[in-house]
């Protein structure tokens, strides 16, 4: 008869397929940790751009 490979668990380790509620809850460990990275919306790029090009403005007219 051929061997099964299959993983056998650690005594602590415990399987999220195996429970129902275990699954969701590793499915959605993942999701949550996607969801908390920063974004930079339109707005707050063009507001800066516009700073940018306002502070280039001033310092090119009190150069001359």
């Amino acid at each position: 008869m051929a061997e099964q490979n299959v993983p056998q668990n650690v005594e602590n380790e415990q399987d999220p397929g195996a429970n129902t509620q275990m699954f969701r809850a590793f499915v959605n460990e993942g999701q949550t940790e996607a969801t908390t990275e920063p974004r930079l919306n339109g707005r707050i790029l063009a507001v800066v751009g516009a700073a940018v090009v306002l502070i280039a403005v001033i310092a090119a007219i009190a150069v001359f």
